[in-house]
């Protein structure tokens, strides 16, 4: 059962005749467990097997079955773990793999890594080379799955998802590269995919 915010109470009128906030608006601004976030995640990568693109609508399934507050707290989640694989590095290797790499290719890159699980997610950021044992694939990107828990909650007549856009004016962490740079950063991704 959603929490209300302080000073909320729920319902259309308080018995002054006043509006009062609506159950959705009262929702407490509780945080998913990042167990529970890469169960979810996990479970739809599963249900999707090799078949990379049926990831979003595997993950749609799986946020149909959760409440409101709990698919707002996963796209919270979700754009945490967005800012924290902004990196240099990565997006190097996104370049690599997919024979270069825009500003919106890398945020659709980091969408895939995300759809990956929490494992292949982890060790990316500890080493982006550790990328070369992944599945073959045309592009290494899923910019649709950043996109399901929105839809999902709109469905449900949730409305509008309250949404963090500071991703996309950050500037990645760490160092920036030269593309001749590359080989030797990730000599396994650069054997596996540099022609």
């Amino acid at each position: 059962m959603p929490t209300a915010r302080p000073g909320c109470s729920t319902g259309s009128r308080s018995s002054a005749g006043s509006e009062r906030c609506s159950p959705l608006t009262c929702i407490r601004k509780a945080d998913i467990e990042e167990t529970e976030f890469w169960r979810i995640v996990g479970a739809a990568r599963e249900a999707a097997g090799k078949d990379v693109e049926e990831r979003p609508e595997t993950l749609r399934l799986e946020l149909e079955r959760l409440p409101l507050d709990t698919i707002q707290s996963f796209q919270r989640l979700y754009e945490t773990l967005l800012r924290r694989a902004n990196r240099w590095n990565l997006w190097g290797a996104a370049y690599l793999m997919n024979g270069g790499c825009s500003d919106d290719g890398f945020r659709y890159f980091r969408d895939w890594l995300i759809s990956e699980g929490q494992q292949v997610f982890e060790q990316a950021l500890d080493n982006p080379d550790s990328l070369a044992t992944v599945e073959d694939a045309d592009y290494y990107d899923l910019e649709s799955f950043g996109y399901v828990a929105l839809g999902v909650f709109e469905s449900k007549g949730g409305g509008e998802l309250e949404r963090d856009f500071s991703d996309e004016t950050t500037i990645p962490s760490g160092e920036k590269w030269d593309e001749d740079d590359l080989p030797g950063m990730f000599p396994r991704l650069a054997e596996r995919f540099d022609s």
